[in-house]
């Protein structure tokens, strides 16, 4: 793992926001009746014969952070959202495949219960136990390493995926995770062009690697420079990764409300896209399950973005003698971001 593909694209953050911002435009009609804003006041006063799916005293899950037991109560569904670089091998099959890394983390937790949903996005350079499955899709050995690589081992995209699920839920307690939706960067241009180009006001100075993306300047971006725009870092301002994220939000703000009008104008819009998505793409995640969290979202309240504190150091847990960035998690930064997505009690 050489040091450019350290920190690369947050593709999925956008996948991610589309299907579930923008799906639900082209549902809306078919979703009317499903909540009807005119409540009863005999439906209000019915609040003790909630289904055991929203009652907050049946435990539906237990994690384990720094040592102790917890548990959650509230009806929740948890995804995993995954954004890949071009180093592996995917396309071969056998002993010939090799997975990439996992350069953007997403978990989308929806909670059935409070009626909200939260994003918690992860560090791909945090350390945490590995599972080193060969080819096969077998093996028992593990070790302490970066997040991202996780997806590089299996012998097929699935199991990549699947291997990235356990680190993650591991990473987080046991935390039960419902399931996957892997993208690889390379889909950034083609979805910059599904909406015609996003329009930003550029953030940093990129006069060294594109003379046309001057910092303060309102453009619509081309597929190249979107690429740019939410890829490069080194030679770019301040070369911090905050700095670039800071682009990333901004950018996908603008590519969601593009989308959201495009769709409205043509109902074959979302259709279209997610046909295009869906070749490229590697999830578990259904069609019907999408089409519920797409609604659940829509009236759902949105509780934001959140992330881990932590340490961030160079190190050499890759044992390939070079020095990789290492992030290790302030424990107490997991159970209470924990404790906030999910409720938990002691």
């Amino acid at each position: 793992m050489k040091r450019k593909h350290q920190i690369k694209i947050v593709v999925v953050l956008i996948v991610a926001v589309l299907l579930f911002g923008v799906v639900y435009i082209a549902m809306r009609q078919m979703e009317k009746q499903y909540f009807s804003a005119d409540k009863t006041k005999d439906q209000q006063t019915r609040t003790e014969e909630k289904p055991e799916a929203f009652q907050t005293d049946v435990v539906r899950g237990k994690v384990k952070l720094d040592g102790k037991k917890y548990t959650f109560s509230h009806e929740i569904e948890t995804y995993l959202f995954i954004g890949t670089d071009a180093s592996g091998n995917q396309k071969a099959t056998g002993e010939d495949y090799r997975g990439t890394m996992a350069d953007f983390l997403l978990l989308a937790v929806v909670d059935r219960t409070e009626e909200s949903y939260a994003f918690l996005q992860l560090n791909r350079d945090t350390m945490t136990k590995i599972h080193l499955i060969g080819t096969d899709g077998t093996g028992e050995a593990t070790a302490k390493l970066q997040l991202c690589t996780a997806h590089w081992y299996g012998g097929t995209r699935a199991q990549s995926c699947e291997n990235t699920v356990k680190a993650v839920s591991q990473l987080l307690g046991g935390i039960p995770i419902d399931g996957y939706y892997e993208l690889n960067m390379e889909q950034i241009p083609a979805l910059n062009k599904a909406v015609g180009g996003v329009r930003v006001t550029i953030q940093d100075d990129f006069s060294k690697i594109n003379s046309t993306m001057k910092q303060g300047t309102t453009i619509t971006l081309t597929d190249e420079q979107a690429y740019t725009y939410v890829h490069d870092r080194y030679g770019v301002g301040d070369e911090e990764n905050t700095s670039r994220m800071k682009r990333q939000r901004q950018y996908m703000e603008q590519f969601l409300k593009k989308a959201q009008e495009l769709s409205s104008q043509n109902a074959n819009f979302i259709v279209d896209l997610y046909k295009q998505l869906e070749e490229a793409a590697e999830t578990d995640i259904t069609g019907k399950q999408t089409s519920r969290l797409a609604n659940r979202i829509r009236r759902y309240e949105n509780k934001g973005i959140l992330s881990l504190e932590g340490t961030t150091k160079l190190g050499q847990a890759l044992g390939d003698g070079i020095d990789h960035t290492e992030f290790y998690p302030d424990k107490q930064s997991l159970i209470d971001t924990m404790v906030q997505l999910y409720s938990l009690n002691r």
